[in-house]
């Protein structure tokens, strides 16, 4: 009973890592159908932020354009920073959760108005 009860532990703490570690990767491409079906690089650069660039957009004046820099929270769960829109150039304060590896939410709050845009990771 006790090795089942230890093997048990050892099995949820295993699960646990292993979740956190899959759903603390953001780098990759995404694709945000919200913001004209835009595909958004996400990357860690050499200062320890994350960034993202549009890739791809229906919108051709939009491309390489950078419009996100964070970092993951201590806890883990979110990224924090600011997202610059690509028309008007205004930052924003977004959290970006991973709902799982291949599925994330952009959030960004600005005075009273909240913004989401969905993300469906496609590399």
């Amino acid at each position: 009973m006790r090795k089942y009860f230890s093997l048990l532990i050892l099995l949820s703490f295993g699960l646990h890592i292993f979740s956190q570690e899959s759903h603390s990767n953001i780098e990759g491409e995404w694709m945000l159908a919200d913001l004209d079906n835009s595909i958004v690089s996400f990357y860690k650069g050499t200062d320890g932020f994350v960034y993202s660039k549009i890739v791809k957009s229906d919108k051709a004046i939009y491309v390489s354009q950078v419009i996100f820099k964070g970092k993951l929270t201590d806890d883990k769960k979110h990224w924090e920073g600011t997202f610059t829109t690509p028309k008007s150039k205004m930052n924003i304060a977004t959290k970006i959760y991973l709902d799982s590896k291949d599925h994330m939410r952009f959030v960004g709050k600005k005075y009273f108005i909240t913004k989401t845009y969905i993300g469906k990771r496609i590399k």
